[in-house]
């Protein structure tokens, strides 16, 4: 016969000591998706934001639907999706200028467009470059996106005469 002291060793021993079924853990599952991208993007400048001769002390705006709006052609995967964001300048520099020479420059809420598939600005969607976008590639046979921007210039009245230049970066990227 086992004494008191013993059962209650054993009864202890038990309750340590795992058993089969009584588990506590969980388990989880996450999906896997990968988009395999047929080509890799390609932007090609058609043409530079250009103002033209501005007059000193007078706001001149070119439109994103103007000829002098800067346009780009984006190549790439058929129909899929991609952001559009943009490196804007506050001014441009004169180049002939003595150093410090600047005029400002801005874009509105409604300074760019982009269109999928073709070259065609009138139906293109409206968006603020400062934002950005998201825009979509065309059909198999005409995977492009075209992209125009317009801007204001505000030359001061006592504003050098010369060239003044800056640059825009627009960055494409798949989503």
């Amino acid at each position: 016969m086992m004494s008191r002291p013993g059962l209650a060793g054993l009864l202890l021993l038990g309750l340590l000591v795992t058993r089969a079924g009584l588990s506590q853990g969980v388990g989880g599952s996450v999906a896997i998706d990968a988009n395999v991208i047929g080509q890799a993007l390609t932007i090609t400048t058609l043409s530079d934001l250009n103002f033209g001769s501005v007059p000193k002390g007078v706001a001149t705006t070119v439109q994103p639907t103007a000829a002098g709006a800067g346009a780009w052609q984006i190549q790439g995967s058929k129909n899929a999706d991609v952001s559009v964001t943009f490196v804007l300048p506050a001014l441009l520099t004169n180049i002939q200028a003595l150093p410090g020479s600047t005029m400002p420059v801005s874009f509105g809420a409604t300074s760019a467009r982009w269109n999928r598939a073709t070259n065609n600005v009138a139906a293109a969607t409206v968006f603020n470059p400062s934002v950005g976008a998201t825009g979509k590639l065309g059909p198999p046979a005409n995977p492009f996106l075209y992209i125009w921007i317009g801007g204001t210039v505000t030359p001061a009245a006592a504003a050098k005469p010369g060239i003044y230049t800056g640059t825009i970066i627009v960055t494409i990227a798949y989503l």
